[in-house]
Protein backbone atom coordinates (compact mmCIF):
# COMPACT_ATOMS: atom_id res chain seq x y z
CA UNK A 1 0.00 0.00 0.00
CA UNK A 2 3.18 1.92 0.49
CA UNK A 3 3.33 3.05 -3.47
CA UNK A 4 0.11 3.67 -3.80
CA UNK A 5 -0.71 6.09 -1.30
CA UNK A 6 2.55 7.76 -2.60
CA UNK A 7 0.96 7.82 -5.84
CA UNK A 8 -2.37 9.18 -4.23
CA UNK A 9 -0.65 11.96 -2.41
CA UNK A 10 2.05 13.21 -5.29
CA UNK A 11 -1.68 13.30 -7.71
CA UNK A 12 -3.97 15.08 -4.75
CA UNK A 13 -1.46 17.70 -4.46
CA UNK A 14 -0.84 18.35 -8.17
CA UNK A 15 -4.60 18.32 -8.91
CA UNK A 16 -4.56 21.07 -6.40
CA UNK A 17 -2.85 23.12 -8.73
CA UNK A 18 -5.88 22.91 -10.78
CA UNK A 19 -8.46 23.06 -8.42
CA UNK A 20 -7.67 24.52 -5.36
CA UNK A 21 -10.00 23.20 -2.85
CA UNK A 22 -11.80 19.32 -3.20
CA UNK A 23 -14.63 20.41 -4.94
CA UNK A 24 -16.41 17.94 -7.29
CA UNK A 25 -14.16 19.25 -10.15
CA UNK A 26 -11.09 17.98 -8.28
CA UNK A 27 -12.17 14.50 -7.60
CA UNK A 28 -13.30 14.43 -11.52
CA UNK A 29 -9.60 15.30 -11.99
CA UNK A 30 -7.97 12.64 -9.60
CA UNK A 31 -9.86 9.60 -10.41
CA UNK A 32 -9.33 9.14 -14.00
CA UNK A 33 -5.47 8.97 -12.51
CA UNK A 34 -6.39 6.96 -9.85
CA UNK A 35 -9.41 5.05 -10.34
CA UNK A 36 -9.68 3.70 -6.74
CA UNK A 37 -8.92 6.71 -4.92
CA UNK A 38 -11.64 6.46 -2.23
CA UNK A 39 -9.32 3.21 -1.08
CA UNK A 40 -6.69 5.07 -0.82
CA UNK A 41 -7.99 8.02 0.70
CA UNK A 42 -10.39 5.76 3.44
CA UNK A 43 -6.89 3.70 4.06
CA UNK A 44 -4.78 6.96 4.29
CA UNK A 45 -7.34 8.41 7.06
CA UNK A 46 -7.86 5.04 9.07
CA UNK A 47 -3.88 4.71 9.06
CA UNK A 48 -2.40 8.64 8.16
CA UNK A 49 -1.41 8.99 11.91
CA UNK A 50 1.27 5.75 11.74
CA UNK A 51 2.11 6.00 8.12
CA UNK A 52 5.87 7.01 8.11
CA UNK A 53 6.27 8.75 4.53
Amino acid sequence: MYDDCIEYLAVHELVHLIEPDHSTAFWHRVEPIVPDYLKRKQWLAENGAIYNL
